[in-house]
């Protein structure tokens, strides 16, 4: 059987991670029956509540098919993601895929059977999408949302990937040999920018790489989440515009 490897990147996640195991825990048994076996990690950053010891209790009950790598240091969510994709490499097997997707409850774990069924169609990469039809968004204030959908339209303007819209959401799935391919060009470690920016730059590497890219919709449920927001809002938009140009300039600067 394949394995679906679930990385859930954490900092400070106490309040909303043991309802977002348990909703991956209620996927399993659908999982196995379309051939995957589910395996989920918290990666946690260097947690200063509990997250670490809910993801234990959690071990402890349900035994290897939930899994912790804790880091010593907070390394920010680019961090997080290098583990996840260094893990990968090293654990899984040809056919596998790994899932990364936000440790607060935001997103719901039901939509990886349609994010699996688009991968098996030939795509290399699946995004939840917030920009497809029939997706929505709950909980979110306006003035995000404004911002966001601002910098939708600065990213396929800067960046242009084929096939994406949503270019930061972290609910993603991706296919053993995209990753391998991702190891093998860009080192173990491929992502550079540790903010919330580093979504982006993960799929303008794979993008590069000749990864194909899909996307399907889902539902952004903000109003699920209990936990505070670690997101300065206007920072991350900065720092995210920045980037789009750092990416593109580099990239353009190696073709000349």
């Amino acid at each position: 059987m394949k394995t679906l490897r679930v990385m859930l990147p954490c900092y400070n996640e106490e309040k909303d991670l043991a309802k977002l195991l348990t909703s991956w825990l209620l996927e399993r048994e659908d999982l196995a029956k379309v051939g995957y076996g589910l395996k989920v990690t918290v990666i946690d950053d260097a947690s200063k509540d509990r997250t670490p010891e809910v993801a234990r209790d959690f071990m402890a009950r349900e035994g290897e098919v939930i899994g912790l790598i804790s880091h010593e240091k907070n390394l920010n969510l680019g961090g997080g993601v290098n583990t996840a994709i260094e893990a990968f490499n090293r654990d899984q097997k040809p056919g596998d895929l790994l899932c990364i997707m936000d440790g607060d409850n935001t997103q719901d774990p039901k939509y990886i059977h349609s994010m699996v069924e688009k991968i098996e169609e030939g795509y290399d990469v699946c995004i939840a999408s917030r920009y497809c039809k029939g997706s929505k968004v709950e909980g979110v204030p306006s003035h995000r949302l404004f911002l966001s959908d601002g910098a939708k339209v600065y990213y396929q303007l800067v960046l242009g990937i084929p096939g994406v819209k949503d270019y930061t959401c972290g609910y993603r799935v991706y296919t053993y040999d995209i990753i391998k391919k991702c190891r093998e060009v860009y080192g173990l470690r491929p992502i550079k920018n540790t903010s919330f920016a580093c979504m982006m730059e993960v799929l303008y590497l794979l993008s590069k790489l000749g990864g194909r890219i899909g996307e399907v919709p889902f539902t952004l449920r903000y109003d699920h989440k209990e936990g505070a927001s670690k997101m300065n809002v206007f920072k991350t938009m900065k720092d995210s515009l920045l980037t789009a140009l750092k990416i593109r300039f580099r990239s353009s600067k190696k073709k000349s």
